[in-house]
């Protein structure tokens, strides 16, 4: 079985939007090789409580938001 391992880390970037678009490739490829497994070590570093509030523009949200639309 393909096994995919990232850290959470990883996916926190200064630049809007590359987060997001690191989660997509990581869940593209696991598409292309399913079925596998997709383990994001530490995912802590992105998956932070939500503060509630409208828009979504800082860049960990973005990419936690990506995160939960994958999954």
């Amino acid at each position: 079985v393909p096994f995919f391992s990232m850290s959470g880390s990883e996916f926190v970037e200064m630049f809007v939007g590359m987060g997001a678009s690191k989660v997509r490739d990581l869940f593209r490829q696991a598409k292309e090789k399913a079925p596998c497994i997709v383990f994001i070590d530490e995912i802590d570093a992105i998956g932070k409580k939500r503060d509630g509030q409208l828009g979504g523009n800082d860049e960990r949200e973005q990419t936690l938001n990506q995160l939960l639309t994958e999954m």
